[in-house]
């Protein structure tokens, strides 16, 4: 709800910050719209590599049914290593839509 509250503060009276709140799985979605444009980010906690594949599908689907040709994945990791932190962060076109992951560490 941190990342919730700070785009809110940083949107301001320019846009609005929507959530969509999850149904039991651990994961919240905001959709983020002000002057014309669109974005979403899709909020996950790192539990496994394996799980970063459709964590990517899934930012891609959100943002496809948002009109969106690109997405955010907000990764919150429990290390504050940056070379872990680099290593989970990039970009991939998933499904024809630009996919950018930002791992994020809290320790």
């Amino acid at each position: 709800f941190h990342l919730y509250a700070w785009l809110t503060e940083a949107v301001g009276e320019r846009g609005a910050v929507m959530p969509e709140f999850p149904t039991g799985n651990g994961k919240v979605d905001l959709l983020v719209r002000g002057e014309g444009k669109a974005g979403v980010i899709e909020v996950k906690s790192f539990r496994a590599m394996h799980e970063l594949p459709k964590a990517r599908k899934q930012a891609a689907r959100y943002a496809r049914g948002q009109g969106l040709g690109a997405a955010a994945v907000a990764l919150f990791v429990p290390t504050e290593d940056e070379a872990v932190l680099a290593a989970l962060s990039g970009q991939e076109v998933v499904d024809g839509v630009t996919v950018t992951v930002v791992a994020i560490g809290w320790g």
